[in-house]
């Protein structure tokens, strides 16, 4: 008979449903408000402020995270961000555009943040009501739920407003972003102790500093710092359409629904295969990955069927990617219960901060490749499989030294 206090705890599932509205919002946001935008006769350079304003409060998220972690029980939290953040998305498609910009993009500012925080909540509870051996399979679920939230917020809302009206488009953006946090109704979470406002933050830098002081803290911190099973392609594939000859058609449905849909396949196939394996091993085998679908696609001719099936080999590795961050992140954080949500929000951070210099060296590779006569994906592509296969070896190389023949903490 199974122990009952081993089967106290939630299913994995959950937090996939329970992490809809933060792929919804992002899908919304990243999707559907610039093609909203553009439809509206908005220029470009005004459309591109407003896409990196409303990055701004993902960014630096791990700021006003820490109230997640007083007060409220986290799902009460959740519900609230998702409740807020829904009105707020969905109020921006009922503005007259373009006379009424600055509300709307005040309402997608303030809803993604707060939209955020559902994830934040998510990586919090997973951590403290999830036991460790399940953590793989969650972090499936959230990625999956996630991505492909992501894929269904974009491509849903520009249907819906380009063949019906705003006003559907916003009740169906509002309901797909609050309705599903209602299962974290479902979670038996306690009521924490209170605790006094000069209590908080000494408790949570003393709660940070000790993971981060640990053997698995810091090598932790180097995992998400690296260059490694970091798919930050997929943020370029989309612009390298046309040296592969595809159409904007192949490249909307590609890079859109297909790799939204097939990278949360991927995240949520891998989640059982993690809770089996060594969670950093496994990290460092997608970064492998990665780094061989690159030097497929470059090696393979440039043609329509290369870019849509090499873009869509990455988007299947790239979710055992992102499922391997998070199940490490988790692994890092521990049962650290009062500072697990600021604890979430930094690793994750950390994680985004690898992206983004791999993103920004991936497209000077292109560059400079094509500055010497060569095709700039082959630089593109080499660049990101080089400094996957460099951060492998280094990171590799540091387990060995640090912990030997040991098995990873």
């Amino acid at each position: 008979m199974p122990n009952p206090a081993q089967a106290a705890h939630p299913p994995p599932w959950l937090f996939g449903i329970t992490n809809i509205p933060f792929g919804v919002a992002g899908g919304y946001t990243s999707v559907a408000m610039p093609f909203v935008l553009s439809k509206a006769g908005v220029p470009m350079s005004t459309i591109g402020g407003i896409s990196a304003a409303v990055l701004v409060p993902l960014s630096w998220q791990f700021l006003w995270a820490p109230m997640l972690d007083v007060g409220l029980r986290r799902r009460t939290w959740l519900l609230l961000m998702a409740g807020l953040g829904a009105l707020l998305l969905a109020a921006s498609l009922l503005l007259k555009l373009p006379t009424q910009l600055w509300p709307f993009e005040v309402c997608c500012v303030l809803g993604q943040g707060l939209t955020g925080l559902v994830s934040a909540s998510n990586g919090a509870l997973v951590a403290t009501q999830v036991p460790p051996h399940l953590h793989g399979r969650a972090s499936g679920w959230l990625n999956a739920a996630n991505l492909g939230g992501n894929a269904v917020g974009g491509g849903l809302v520009i249907q819906l407003g380009d063949s019906l009206t705003p006003h559907i488009a916003a009740v169906a953006l509002g309901l797909l972003t609050f309705l599903p946090a209602l299962a974290v109704l479902l979670l038996d979470e306690r009521l924490r102790p209170r605790r006094l406002a000069s209590e908080v933050f000494p408790s949570m830098l003393r709660d940070v500093w000790g993971t981060a002081s640990t053997r698995r803290g810091w090598t932790g911190i180097l995992f998400c710092l690296a260059p490694v099973s970091t798919p930050a392609l997929l943020d370029l594939f989309s612009a390298v359409g046309g040296d592969y000859g595809a159409s904007t058609g192949t490249v909307e449905f590609t890079m859109g629904y297909g790799s939204g849909l097939i990278t949360a396949a991927g995240a949520l196939f891998s989640g059982p295969l993690l809770d089996r394996v060594d969670k950093r091993r496994a990290y460092l085998i997608s970064g492998v990955l990665i780094a061989l679908v690159d030097v497929a696609m470059a090696r393979a001719p440039q043609t329509p069927l290369t870019y849509i099936v090499g873009t869509l080999l990455y988007s299947l590795v790239a979710g055992l990617c992102f499922a391997a961050f998070t199940a490490v992140v988790l692994e890092i954080i521990g049962k650290v219960d009062r500072s697990a949500a600021t604890q979430y929000t930094l690793f994750d951070a950390a994680g985004n901060l690898a992206t983004s210099y791999l993103a920004w060296m991936d497209g000077h590779g292109y560059d400079l490749f094509k500055a010497h006569g060569h095709p700039g994906t082959s630089g593109l592509l080499f660049t990101d499989a080089g400094m996957n296969i460099a951060g492998v070896i280094g990171l590799g190389l540091m387990m060995w030294l640090v912990f030997g023949r040991r098995r990873t903490p």
